[in-house]
């Protein structure tokens, strides 16, 4: 049986100490011959080292069998202010949000209304485009649509970005366009077909996609600190991410949508992240056998609406991995699960790339490094 520790690394808090009980909780990933060379002492310093060199301020969890053995904060949560982070700062996920649109349209693939081999025609009768209405959901969800971006970023679409607010006023921007190409020919990823998969779920729930992902992902979950938050909005446990505009740090509202949209943008803390990936390996929000489903390489880097592996190419059956990434101004987000391990790392950021990425690859690489020199050992 798993060890709950919900462990949270505090400054006075003995290294050493901490290592022996994730010594205890997680022994695949921690020396038993010495605590002090356990993951949670080299993981502190390995994160410490980004934070001191500037690149790096968040929160880090790391889980193993569904109990959290390491969970820290670092750095600003605002950099401006130096209110420093904690594990409860909510942060901006980016394009890790998208994973809510996968389960929101897997759900109704679950209760029977559509299925991947739908096509975005058969839900959105009137969609203009009629090349880009035969796209399916299996080919929105894996960014093989030629959907394309959408035109609600940089400081250039400020205009924009103040009239456009509802999902259908988003589908609208671009529904004449006709895609980058021919449906299921290629794969490039992008913003927009995710804002028609958010579409689909409104007409097929009849829910705005708001109402629909709090109603049936984050309260399910457990997931109380989560939520649609505009982009201006000040508060004690909320994040601020910074961009440079005309050599100048601005709050990161000038260069993307105010509030989380079906392409990503939500706020959430680690601990409510970590509660999603346990709702979903548990049932809680699908069934169990369609997550396996989503979660196996399909294409390159993506499984059916979650990253699978490290972005294609072969792999080792205990590297195989399903998530989401995601990164804007002032933003970069990691949440990573290694079924054949058990482990699950979480890495949320309010600085730019790539310090977010690098650190959630090592939990898992210090364990096979340390697998590895175990073997050698024995031989």
């Amino acid at each position: 049986m798993p060890i709950s520790l919900g462990l949270t690394l505090r400054a006075g808090v003995r290294i050493s100490a901490v290592a022996a009980l994730v010594s205890a909780a997680f022994p695949a990933l921690a020396s038993p011959q010495a605590a002090d060379s356990g993951l949670a002492a080299k993981l502190d310093s390995y994160v410490q080292g980004w934070t001191d060199s500037g690149l790096f301020s968040g929160v880090v969890l790391v889980a193993h069998d569904g109990s959290v053995v390491f969970e820290k904060a670092y750095g600003a949560a605002d950099e401006v202010t130096s209110r420093p982070a904690t594990v409860a700062t909510r942060y901006n996920l980016a394009s890790a949000g998208k994973m809510f649109t996968t389960v929101a349209i897997l759900q109704q693939i679950a209760r029977g209304r559509i299925t991947f081999d739908t096509r975005l025609g058969d839900v959105l009768t009137d969609y203009p485009n009629r090349a880009m209405a035969q796209a399916t959901v299996r080919q929105l969800l894996t960014h093989t649509s030629g959907a394309g971006d959408i035109d609600l970023f940089g400081v250039e679409a400020a205009a924009t970005r103040a009239r456009v607010h509802s999902v259908s006023d988003m589908v609208a921007m671009h529904a004449k366009r006709a895609p980058d190409f021919a449906p299921g020919s290629d794969q490039a990823y992008g913003n927009f077909a995710y804002v028609l998969l958010g579409r689909m779920v409104e007409v097929l729930s009849g829910e705005d996609y708001e109402t629909y992902v709090d109603r049936h992902i984050f309260r399910p979950a457990g997931m109380i600190h989560s939520g649609f938050v505009d982009c201006t909005t000040d508060g004690a446990d909320i994040a601020v991410g910074y961009a440079t505009v005309d050599g100048k740090r601005v709050r990161n509202c000038a260069t993307q949508p105010a509030r989380g949209l079906p392409a990503g943008g939500q706020l959430a803390t680690a601990r409510d992240m970590f509660l999603f990936t346990r709702a979903l390996q548990t049932g809680k929000l699908i069934p169990v056998a369609l997550l396996k489903t989503a979660t196996k390489p399909f294409r390159k880097f993506m499984g059916l609406g979650f990253f699978a592996t490290d972005y294609g190419g072969s792999f080792a059956p205990e590297d195989l991995r399903w998530g989401h990434g995601g990164s804007s101004d002032g933003e970069c987000t990691d949440v990573r699960s290694y079924p054949a391990t058990g482990e699950t790392v979480i890495v949320l950021s309010n600085q730019d790339p790539p310090a977010c990425f690098a650190i959630a690859k090592f939990p898992h690489a210090q364990r096979r490094s340390r697998n590895v020199a175990l073997a050698n050992r024995a031989e």
